[in-house]
């Protein structure tokens, strides 16, 4: 997938959040992982926002199908 790095996203992307409570909990779910994961798959754009931020990542999908996949990979 490919960044939009733009601000603010689409708003009729399907947002995902990520907390940082489920990352600290399992040691595959690094941030880095899970963008390095994100840019390898195919698909539509994605936006990344919520770095530093104390709730976690939310990551917005231009796909619908793309944030379902992304959650059946990420989310515990």
């Amino acid at each position: 997938m490919d960044q939009f790095q733009a601000w603010p996203p689409p708003n009729n992307w399907t947002q995902v959040v990520i907390p940082w409570s489920t990352m600290l909990a399992h040691a595959n779910h690094s941030p880095h992982e899970i963008i390095e994961w994100v840019e390898c798959q195919p698909g539509g754009q994605y936006h990344l926002h919520g770095y530093r931020s104390v709730e976690g990542f939310a990551f917005r999908f231009e796909n619908p199908q793309d944030a379902v996949f992304f959650k059946l990979r990420w989310e515990i």
